[in-house]
């Protein structure tokens, strides 16, 4: 392929490629006016009329002065009655409904009137002798050869808890409960009915022991079918009745040892999650007398329960995701030639007391228009114990403005954790400001519908003279005017073939001529030579 060829090839590419370039930017314009629309959705229109910029004022009552109207609260969410909203002259609030209560209803002497005696389901064979008196719950017994070794007793009370503690939380708990006992101590065997315990001798010569005999003090909390029943307090005896203590052996006042804080709160909850309202609670005594002797015989003379004390606190529980809005429904911003060019929210707020972080540190404070949510929020962490604005210099809410609705406002509480709370806590807002600054587009004359095909037009046939204009430049103009027509003879000659004309140097076509003039008398010089002479007449006559 010869050079010529390639920058023809080139010439066409560029011819092209102007032409490409010039009909893009044309398409691109008409494109770009006739169907750009802004940010906010809005269509864009072109105009030739004066523009008028507009503030608008969305919120007449900022200050939720008496009547209310059009401000109205709202409360949805995993459990509206755990706020409330409320409003006093020149200002609405939310409140967050805490609390703390506390039961104490188990303490001190348990009293027959309150208590009930049952069998140990496990144990079914009550002792000898068992009852509540003026000193507490209380059993004797008397084991004596091939009699029951394994008495027990029960007494049980309901309990009824004033409020639906699903909705609560156990924060603390304690039990405690005080017992004592005296027993026969010795001498062992079946003449002396004492009690064995470790080192005691069971036999002549030796022991038989396993267990030795004990009594155990036990409190069982348990729900009102007995699916769950869980020990939270006992004492099982491990010396009592030593023969070192002689003819009878006391454990003084002692208390029953608890389970640990969290594991009885675990527990409380566990047996209130069958019933919301209602749980059980029990006091045991059971009495293991093992058979030492070939013939043993023991006795237990006074076995007691003093006092039993069950406290717990429980506060209410704020449910996750709980929500409470302060909304208001204002003006609409209508009109074909209308453009929302800016929209600003502002308002103060406070709260009566530092909100409990660690226990809620999700929970803010958000704000909607039309529905749409602000990206921002506020931190109830960061609220202050007196009014100040929210933001200074208000939330830039321009995106979320839109022209003919009715533009709407909801300042809402949400509740991000879940969380026991002690007391109520109120965040209050006032000075709620919405301003819409809006350009209107005032008409002198009726649009030309036409403008934008026009402006169309124009640009075409503008790219298409330009084109023209280029390429007859590249090709033609560029030239001066001689090479200009040996370009338009090159251009007739036929295009399979260069013409049939030789070109030679002007020495060579010396030569030839030359050559072809002499050709003509070279007969005349064939022959003798004449002594170098030539005859005249015959050399013209020839």
């Amino acid at each position: 392929m010869n050079r010529d060829h390639i920058s023809r090839i080139n010439r066409k590419s560029l011819y092209i490629m102007i032409i490409f370039i010039l009909f893009g930017v044309s398409a691109i314009s008409y494109n770009y006016f006739h169907n750009l629309t802004p940010i906010r959705g809005e269509e864009l229109t072109f105009h030739t009329s004066p523009i008028v910029e507009q503030t608008k004022e969305i919120i007449s009552n900022p200050d939720f002065s008496d009547p209310i109207d059009p401000w109205d609260s709202q409360a949805s969410g995993a459990d509206p009655s755990d706020v409330l909203a409320g409003y006093t002259s020149g200002e609405g609030y939310f409140k967050t409904l805490g609390e703390q209560r506390t039961f104490s209803e188990i303490s001190g002497k348990p009293l027959y009137s309150e208590w009930e005696k049952v069998h140990n389901p496990e144990f079914p064979a009550y002792p000898d002798d068992s009852n509540i008196t003026a000193e507490g719950c209380w059993v004797t017994h008397e084991f004596a050869e091939l009699a029951d070794q394994t008495p027990s007793v029960h007494w049980e009370r309901n309990i009824s808890m004033p409020v639906d503690m699903s909705d609560y939380i156990i924060t603390s708990a304690s039990i405690t409960a005080v017992i004592n006992a005296t027993v026969t101590a010795s001498p062992g065997g079946w003449s002396g009915g004492g009690v064995e315990a470790p080192g005691d001798a069971t036999d002549v010569g030796g022991t038989q022991n396993y267990t030795w005999d004990y009594v155990r003090f036990y409190v069982l909390l348990s729900d009102l079918t007995k699916n769950k029943v869980y020990e939270v307090a006992y004492n099982q005896t491990s010396d009592l009745g030593k023969d070192s203590a002689g003819t009878t052996d006391s454990m003084p006042d002692t208390l029953m040892t608890p389970v640990l804080e969290d594991d009885l709160i675990f527990y409380l909850t566990s047996v209130l999650s069958s019933n919301y309202h209602n749980f059980t609670i029990t006091l045991g005594i059971r009495i293991w007398c093992e058979d030492n002797w070939l013939s043993d015989r023991d006795i237990w003379d006074d076995l007691l329960i003093k006092s039993c004390s069950l406290t717990f606190t429980y506060e209410k529980k704020i449910n996750q995701f709980t929500k409470l809005s302060w909304n208001y429904i204002g003006d609409k911003i209508s009109g074909e030639n209308v453009s929302i060019i800016d929209g600003n929210l502002r308002f103060r707020y406070k709260i009566d007391q530092f909100w409990p972080v660690a226990l809620s540190p999700n929970s803010r404070l958000n704000i909607l228009i039309n529905n749409n949510s602000l990206l921002e929020s506020i931190k109830l962490s960061n609220a202050p114990l007196s009014f100040e604005d929210a933001k200074i210099g208000g939330f830039d809410v321009t995106k979320l403005i839109l022209k003919n609705i009715n533009i709407s406002l909801s300042i809402q509480l949400f509740l991000g954790d879940q969380f026991p709370l002690n007391q109520n806590y109120t965040i209050s807002i006032t000075d709620v400001y919405l301003r819409v600054i809006y350009n209107v587009y005032v008409p002198e004359t009726e649009e030309e519908p036409w403008f934008f095909t026009g402006l169309f037009i124009i640009a075409a046939i503008a790219a298409a003279v330009i084109s023209g204009l280029l390429i007859a430049y590249i090709k033609v103009w560029r030239f001066p005017i001689p090479i200009r027509k040996l370009r338009k003879h090159r251009k007739a000659l036929p295009s399979e073939k260069g013409p049939n004309v030789k070109i030679i140097s002007r020495e060579a076509a010396f030569k030839g001529n030359f050559h072809k003039e002499v050709s003509k008398t070279s007969k005349f010089l064939k022959g003798p030579p004449l002594n170098g002479k030539i005859e005249k007449d015959k050399l013209f006559k020839k």
